[in-house]
């Protein structure tokens, strides 16, 4: 039986450790081995999106699965290149916010996710494509967790790198205290399929999976990679007390509803396109990609998966 391919980008957040990241090698040779009956190969990425290059290749020589070890950014990278093919993706999360790994049960310790790789069972999940219109030009890239526009992509955009690598995803919430007085609200054209209206965004996501706080907490009705749909999640904040109500509604709500000028909607579609009337900023998976505009669409059962048993 072939072996598999470990994809390992060491600039992870949690792969830097020489250490930390030689006891994970040793680990994953073991658990792969048995799992295979043949050892693993490795090999480290030396630049960003690499990971997408050797998976593709990986696939051509016939591997038994891809285990990614790094963030969401990485297994974006691996997923591209499975897409459409029967060779499965294993997670190791080693990034700061592991949206993917989480999303799809994987413990939060990437020595424990390494464990779970030996009786993991595959499955099939949805991807989402997406076109993205700024800076004058045009591009299309698939995405595992969602794409969006507003404030998420700019705090994506202004967390500083080294908080990150510090605090992890307590960061994000730092930065976010230090934005939110500087809330506003943007007059938006959504689609969903057939549907089309106006209504005020401050955060607008497309969603596939993922959770808001990585493994701890989730909205009430969740984010579903199986079910063949994007969820549209719009909280329109003008200020900073009407966002904290919008995201309150969104955690508590169990049903889809809104249209024009409600502060918050959630919505589910296989297409799905936000216009806003000035551009905003823009991110793809939580990697801030300029400011525009952008559509999406779904890709049910599009990417092969390991996931824990049971």
């Amino acid at each position: 039986m072939p072996g598999s391919l470990v994809i390992v980008n060491p600039r992870a957040s949690r792969a830097r450790d020489a250490s930390t990241l030689a006891a994970l090698t040793e680990r994953a040779g073991e658990v792969l081995t048995a799992r295979d009956g043949t050892a693993p190969r490795f090999v480290e990425t030396s630049r960003p999106e690499e990971a997408g290059t050797l998976a593709a290749a990986a696939v051509e020589d016939g591997v038994a699965s891809v285990i990614g070890v790094g963030g969401d950014g990485t297994m974006r990278d691996i997923a591209t290149a499975l897409s459409g093919t029967e060779v499965p993706l294993g997670i190791v999360p080693a990034g700061t916010g592991n949206q993917v790994a989480a999303a799809l049960g994987y413990p939060r310790s990437p020595a424990a996710a390494m464990d779970v790789l030996e009786r993991a069972v595959p499955r099939t999940i949805d991807l989402g494509e997406v076109t993205v219109h700024a800076g004058g030009e045009t591009s299309t890239s698939l995405f595992l967790i969602g794409c969006g526009a507003g404030f998420d992509a700019q705090l994506m955009a202004t967390t500083p790198s080294g908080l990150k690598r510090r605090l992890g995803t307590l960061a994000y919430f730092i930065q976010a205290a230090r934005l939110v007085f500087g809330l506003s609200a943007t007059t938006t054209r959504v689609t969903v399929d057939d549907q089309t209206f106006e209504t005020g965004t401050t955060i607008v996501l497309l969603g596939n999976m993922g959770h808001l706080v990585p493994g701890r907490l989730d909205l009430r009705m969740p984010l579903d990679p199986y079910d063949g749909l994007l969820d549209l999640i719009v909280v329109a904040a003008p200020n900073a007390v009407a966002g904290l109500r919008g995201l309150a509604d969104q955690l508590r709500r169990s049903d889809l509803g809104g249209g024009a000028g409600d502060g918050s909607i959630r919505l589910r579609g296989r297409t799905l396109s936000i216009e806003p009337a000035e551009p905003m900023p823009l991110e793809i998976d939580g990697d801030y990609v300029g400011e525009g505009r952008l559509e999406a669409r779904i890709l049910p059962h599009a990417l092969p998966v390991l996931v824990p048993a049971g």
